[in-house]
């Protein structure tokens, strides 16, 4: 456990820009943008910016409103609608095939939902018709599913209503209790039988994205950060049977969760001879170091004691030879690794090369398991950073990902980019409020 604590004044100036970059990423219902009017009757967070003159991702992406939900600056009518959302849009029972070839799965959770309430299930466009899917996937991402299981946990937390879970909501099948559609989203994607692990076929021709922060990158085989959102989504689905009364079933997604520790662990975590360790991000294509990922397990705390600290020593290393982190931003794999096998995007660029202040939050508590001073620094390093380029327009500054040695600097304004820091750290009681 992290001892240290961000100063109260430190706290109030991330606390101050999260705030407004809150207001400025929320659509209100009838409000324009530039995508046009939210017609969906909700309050919509949306990545980044957007208004009439500006437009940072102008839709409703289903990751992000569900890991900032417990901010503080999100209220329980608001959550609720991004549940009904969620299940209103999603693929009803049987498989919906585009002549782009795609094949959206039954149950599968929308990535992202436009303002005027069109569903689209796959990343690099806003297009509902079925010209969306390939090249990002045969199938939808991986993790779109688990983050319906996430809000709907974020919402029994934040209002107290456990009962909630029972509560009925609008699917294309028809009115059916949260807790039923939960189950069918959460079981909708392949998985390996024996781990639980999340997969992806040897076969380029059935591309599955692994998860939206890597959406531009191909990997085959046993994926490992959907498969840390598995469990933690089964994590919660025990919690939420559990305080509904229903023993089997919060036993059945425990045992679950048992069984993918065990399994991510077997499958993915390598050591070298310093007894230093990385978790790989896929046993096929892309079989490499993942920094987010390691950071994110050591967040999740899902590591027996020796070998968190043998992990969290990479990412110490990392940090120190400046391999992982720049500007208290964080590389996706480290650059002793060089980039991805496969990607659409060029190297140092986005998700292949270029640092991102999104896993910030998990990767300065990892290091705070080991060396809290340098805990300290990368979020100083991290705050300084943001401060120093904030511009209250949001042209500037809270990028979504940074390179400055190939002058890339990609989408002012991304709320994720100080709200997910603030809410990890504040999670863990690094920063009071």
């Amino acid at each position: 456990m992290c001892a240290w604590k961000v100063a109260p004044t430190d706290a109030a100036k991330l606390r101050l820009m999260v705030e407004q970059l809150f207001h400025a990423s929320t659509v209100q219902p009838g409000q324009e943008i530039s995508a046009g009017v939210n017609t969906t009757a909700r309050s919509l967070l949306t990545p980044g910016c957007n208004t009439l003159g500006h437009a940072t991702y102008p839709a409703y992406w289903v990751r992000d409103p569900a890991w900032l939900a417990e901010s503080g600056f999100v209220s329980g009518d608001d959550i609720w609608g991004w549940i009904t959302l969620m299940t209103q849009t999603m693929q009803g029972h049987s498989p919906r095939m585009l002549s782009s070839g795609g094949v959206i799965l039954p149950y599968s959770i929308a990535d992202h939902i436009n303002i005027d309430g069109s569903s689209v299930f796959y990343p690099g466009t806003y297009a509902a018709d079925d010209t969306q899917g390939p090249p990002f996937g045969k199938y939808p991402p991986h993790d779109d599913q688990y983050w319906l299981i996430f809000s709907t946990f974020a919402y029994a937390k934040c209002t107290g209503d456990a009962a909630s879970f029972r509560r009925s909501v609008p699917t294309p099948m028809g009115m059916l209790p949260l807790w039923q559609v939960c189950e069918l989203a959460h079981n909708a994607f392949p998985v390996d039988t024996h781990t639980q692990l999340c997969i992806a076929s040897d076969d380029l021709e059935h591309h599955i994205v692994d998860w939206g922060y890597n959406d531009t990158i191909t990997k085959t085989g046993k994926l490992l950060f959907p498969s840390l959102l598995r469990l933690e989504s089964a994590i919660k689905l025990t919690h939420l049977f559990t305080d509904i009364g229903m023993p089997d079933d919060a036993e059945m997604y425990s045992t679950q969760a048992r069984i993918l520790r065990h399994a991510i662990l077997e499958t993915f975590y390598v050591e070298d001879e310093r007894h230093e360790g990385w978790l790989l991000s896929a046993t096929g294509i892309g079989a490499t170091p993942d920094v987010w990922a390691s950071a994110y397990a050591l967040y999740l705390g899902i590591l027996p004691a020796e070998l968190a600290t043998a992990l969290a020593k990479s990412l110490l290393r990392g940090y120190r030879e400046r391999t992982t982190v720049l500007h208290g931003q964080v590389r996706h794999i480290p650059l002793t690794s060089g980039y991805w096998q496969i990607a659409q995007c060029p190297q140092g660029t986005y998700q292949n090369g270029a640092y991102w202040a999104y896993p910030a939050g998990w990767y300065i508590t990892a290091l705070g398991l080991v060396d809290e001073d340098a805990a300290a620094e990368m979020f100083t390093e991290f705050l300084n950073y943001q401060v120093a380029s904030w511009n209250g327009s949001f042209l500037s500054g809270t990028w979504e990902c940074i390179n400055p040695e190939l002058n890339h600097y990609q989408n002012p304004g991304y709320l994720a980019s100080i709200a997910l820091p603030y809410v990890t750290l504040r999670n863990k009681g690094i920063i009071d409020g």
